[in-house]
């Protein structure tokens, strides 16, 4: 058996809600790829399991803290699953957790992968994940097969052909993207294995309109990235490419669709991602949650002055 093997083998009885792919192997060794180092924790307890990927980052004054994303996992309590990873982590200022439970003394800090998403289950007959869709979103499909619009699949030869759509849709929707390296790096490291990243076009009369990098891990299917071109809206790509990706995903024995954040439970049409939310809603309505992204304070000096140094810059 790999290390890949033997450390996602460990991960799987204990996957989070959503977003198990940022505790596989394979997503370590793209962080490794990026310049992050990662830790790993496997420890069984007599008080139960603790499993663990972490990135260790950067502060100022030569310190580090370590990140969680999507866990820590196990079936530790959150009091022991602290003192197991603090034993792993001597001189860290503090450790960022994504955790599926709450954690008693943990520090609210800013989201760093959605606390709130659509999770849609999969049915192998694929009309009866139609069904449970809103009328409206149906129509959108069939208006798209309609009007011819093509589903392709491809890998980091098409990455250019992201990119372009991604700068498209940074303008109008004025967000800044990860540099395009960070796209990259995914299609090349992430290609097999228990996470694998891949592109998906809908085309319409050879020029494509909508685009998303998606992740295969753990038996769900995620929608990490997207992008649409600023032409021909109305052909509604998007929403075949959806459906074609759920449909695929279903024939290939996985079980869930993420479509990956979404606004809290009762925003109003003011939040930032009103519009975003209303198109995944309409694909299935199972929202599913998780408590949200804290600090663990390890040394009070060391996390007071983070802390200082963060309000300072404006920052939460």
């Amino acid at each position: 058996m790999t290390a890949a093997e033997q450390w996602n083998d460990r991960v799987r009885p204990h996957l989070p809600p959503f977003g198990g792919f940022l505790q596989s192997y394979e997503w370590g060794e793209l962080q490794e790829a990026l310049g992050f180092k990662v830790k790993r924790i496997f420890e069984e307890t007599p008080k139960g399991t603790v499993v663990a990927q972490l990135l260790e980052l950067p502060i100022p004054f030569g310190k580090k803290y370590y990140f969680a994303p999507k866990g820590p996992l196990g079936t530790a309590s959150p009091a022991v699953m602290i003192d197991v990873l603090r034993k792993h982590v001597p001189g860290a200022a503090f450790l960022k957790i994504e955790p599926a439970v709450k954690f008693k003394k943990a520090v609210p800090a800013s989201e760093r992968h959605p606390e709130h998403t659509v999770l849609a289950p999969l049915s192998a007959n694929f009309e009866e994940t139609l069904e449970k869709m809103k009328s409206k979103t149906r129509y959108n499909i069939r208006l798209a097969e309609k009007k011819h619009v093509t589903i392709r699949t491809a890998g980091v030869e098409a990455f250019e052909e992201f990119i372009l759509l991604m700068a498209q849709t940074a303008r109008r929707d004025g967000f800044a993207p990860h540099l395009p390296n960070r796209y990259q790096k995914m299609l090349e490291i992430l290609k097999g294995g228990e996470c694998k990243a891949f592109l998906a076009f809908a085309d319409f009369e050879g020029q494509p309109l909508a685009a998303n990098l998606m992740i295969d891990s753990f038996g769900t299917r995620t929608y990490l990235h997207g992008a649409s071109s600023n032409e021909m809206r109305n052909v509604m790509a998007p929403y075949a490419l959806h459906a074609h990706l759920m449909k695929d995903a279903a024939e290939k024995g996985l079980t869930a669709y993420d479509f990956w954040g979404i606004a809290p439970p009762g925003s109003g049409d003011d939040h930032p991602w009103a519009g975003i939310t209303r198109f995944k809603l309409g694909f299935s309505e199972n929202v599913v949650s998780m408590p949200g992204t804290y600090d663990i304070p390890l040394s009070s000096f060391w996390y007071g002055l983070y802390k200082m140094g963060r309000r300072l810059r404006g920052l939460k």
